[in-house]
């Protein structure tokens, strides 16, 4: 990639950030923390995604082989779209910080009940559950704030669950612990879509739904 197209991606990241920052927050708290990842960072998080496509791959091939090849061709697809990305944009948030009003949106009678319980582990889900369900949409409108920005700029870019996922096993954005990432590209075919493998993926997924 040329200097200055890089260049002008890492000024609409800058950007992006800036969108984190001024969009709006449950309570007039900001929990939210932002980062961008480039090179060996970049890549080792897409090394983790390959990694946890194939244990998923192993776990769910004993109830389900077709599935669990599915899976992993779906996590495959995604780490490769973050290795052939310029730039990852990473924005997470600290969902076990509260409101206080509860609304039962957790799925418990009150904010109190939700801190009590212990948060998931590693093996139980992809991310340390329950959260708040306030710092969920605090996150879903910051990071749709910094995509907007990134589109406004003719930027290539598509927000990916699974790489909080990794970026969690990494340890990155602590304290954070519920991540989205937002590859970031600019070439003339837009990397993140028509991807035949992903949507392979998923209709062998959504063939296989009860």
């Amino acid at each position: 990639m040329n200097t200055p197209v890089l260049e002008g991606l890492k000024i609409v990241a800058n950007l992006m950030a800036v969108s984190v920052c001024t969009a709006p927050k449950a309570g007039g708290a900001d929990w939210i923390q932002s980062k961008l990842t480039t090179g060996e960072e970049k890549n080792n998080i897409s090394r983790i995604m390959q990694e946890i496509g194939e244990s998923k791959e192993k776990a769910i091939s004993k109830s389900s082989k077709d599935r669990g090849a599915a899976i992993r061709m779906d996590w495959m697809s995604d780490a490769k779209s973050v290795e052939s990305s310029a730039l990852l944009f990473l924005i997470g948030i600290q969902g076990r910080k509260v409101v206080g009003i509860n609304c039962g949106g957790c799925g418990f009678s009150a904010c109190s009940e939700m801190l009590k319980q212990n948060p998931l582990s590693t093996n139980e889900g992809d991310f340390p559950g329950p959260f708040c369900m306030f710092r969920i949409m605090d996150l879903s409108i910051a990071a749709g704030s910094a995509i907007k920005t990134a589109m406004d700029h003719n930027v290539d870019n598509r927000m990916m669950q699974k790489i909080g996922v990794a970026a969690l096993k990494l340890g990155l954005l602590n304290p954070c612990n519920l991540i989205l990432g937002i590859p970031l590209a600019a070439t003339s075919k837009n990397i993140f879509f028509d991807r035949p493998e992903k949507l392979e993926a998923w209709k062998i997924l959504n063939s296989k739904r009860d």
